[in-house]
């Protein structure tokens, strides 16, 4: 099979991937079983121009090469090193990608709650060179998405960040394009898995670094598991919504964050037994002209629509004008959903170019 797949009469859609963690990895055997769907949909044909990570380093194949072919190898990522040019830095790989004619950048590095960096300073210079591009990063989008909306626009290029919040569920798309002004007042939701997993093992009698371990053998985890339990993860994604559906201009540092930290085992225990387990409930709403957000470790009660969120299971109600209250609920997601969440985003970026 060549290394570059025949393009025939469909010019090839070059993309560049920084990150090639569970997510990308996912991403790549989603984007071959749609391969001819998009050909078939957009006439192109999708190749990868080039893979970044910070510790395997920024390599560039300017043809670009058939994500079926780099699936074939035992090893991805050593191989399409071996065949591409090493690049010095983040930097130099995106304005080289840029010129060798790629036009997406998929952006699935480690969050960075604090700042969102270095993720954000990747998806500026990838605005900055005319790029579109698609991220499941929490962190630039919670620290800096009006900016970058702003610089999207200003280079006639596309942010996409679907998956930032509830895996692959279609929830900031379908705020954009399904509920166009139906008047979303508020919202609560349980939008971190690693909190519920740890909250129900616990309640199962099983000590808390048993309990961390066992949801990173899932994967639900970030890399730093109290990124999940100290309620930085929800923040992120609860600024994100708060900004998307809510129309607010929030950082997540104005958002009120209270973990997990201060529960005890008998605290959580006795939640349990009482039939309103603890979760990490976050939260965000409209009062008096201003939007408030918060996340905390609620009791939810039997009619608490949240109750029913069990294991990894995602949920979010939200109330509006138009449509009274309508719950989205998102059963056991696993990193294929998050994959899928790119893959959608793609489809719009493709759509959008069409329009």
């Amino acid at each position: 099979m060549n290394d570059v797949f025949p393009l025939g009469a469909h010019p090839p859609l070059r993309l560049l991937l920084l990150g090639y963690g569970n997510v990308a990895q996912a991403f790549l055997p989603l984007l071959v079983s749609r391969n001819e769907w998009l050909v078939q949909q957009f006439s192109v044909r999708p190749v990868i121009s080039g893979i970044g990570t910070r510790t395997h380093g920024f390599f560039l194949h300017a043809e670009g090469i058939d994500a079926r072919t780099l699936l074939a190898q035992s090893d991805p990522l050593h191989w399409f090193s071996s065949k591409s040019h090493q690049m010095e830095n983040a930097e130099a790989f995106l304005q080289a990608g840029k010129v060798a004619g790629a036009s997406i950048l998929i952006e699935l590095t480690t969050l960075q709650p604090q700042n969102g960096q270095p993720a954000l300073d990747h998806i500026r210079t990838a605005l900055l060179a005319g790029m579109d591009v698609i991220t499941a990063n929490k962190g630039p989008i919670a620290h800096a998405q009006t900016e970058l909306l702003t610089l999207a626009q200003q280079q006639k290029a596309q942010l996409r960040f679907e998956s930032t919040v509830m895996d692959g569920l279609p929830l900031i798309n379908l705020a954009q394009f399904t509920l166009q002004a139906v008047g979303i007042r508020s919202f609560r939701a349980l939008l971190n898995t690693t909190s519920s997993i740890v909250l129900s093992l616990i309640e199962q009698g099983h000590p808390l670094e048993e309990s961390i371990h066992r949801a990173q053998e899932i994967g639900v985890a970030e890399a730093n598991p109290w990124h999940d339990l100290d309620g930085w993860d929800a923040v992120m994604k609860t600024t994100i919504l708060a900004n998307n559906l809510l129309g607010g201009q929030l950082t997540p540092f104005k958002v009120k964050r209270e973990g997990l930290r201060s529960l005890s085992n008998d605290e959580i225990h006795t939640a349990a037994a009482q039939g309103t387990p603890l979760r990490l409930v976050s939260q965000a709403s409209r009062q008096n002209g201003n939007i408030f957000a918060e996340v905390s470790p609620q009791r939810l009660h039997a009619d608490d629509v949240l109750h029913i969120g069990k294991g990894t299971t995602s949920i979010i109600s939200l109330e509006t004008e138009a449509m009274g209250v309508i719950t989205l609920v998102e059963h056991e997601p696993k990193v294929a959903q998050t994959a899928y969440g790119v893959l959608s985003d793609l489809i719009i970026v493709l759509q959008q170019r069409r329009n």
